[in-house]
């Protein structure tokens, strides 16, 4: 199992900054994630279901690049809101 380095403003997938805005002590609203048109939680189970000995934590953030190349990879349509 690969294990990620835990910081709440780091993407676990790449290392970079995350851009949370929660993180950075902004409301939710603020944040890219809560305006995309996807299921982000799926997406992540999706891809821990799906990978070999890698797990994304459940706390951490993707950042928005990484989080693109997640949907690509899946088959969950980009239909659905998240809603934190």
């Amino acid at each position: 199992m690969t294990l990620f380095t835990f910081a709440a403003q780091l993407c676990p997938l790449c290392q970079q900054d995350n851009a949370c805005a929660m993180e950075q002590g902004l409301a939710i609203d603020a944040c890219w994630c809560a305006k995309q048109t996807v299921d982000m939680p799926s997406i992540i189970a999706q891809f821990n279901a799906t990978s070999s000995g890698v797990d994304l934590p459940n706390n951490q953030c993707v950042c928005q690049s990484c989080m693109a190349k997640l949907v690509q990879q899946s088959d969950i349509d980009a239909v659905e809101t998240y809603s934190p």
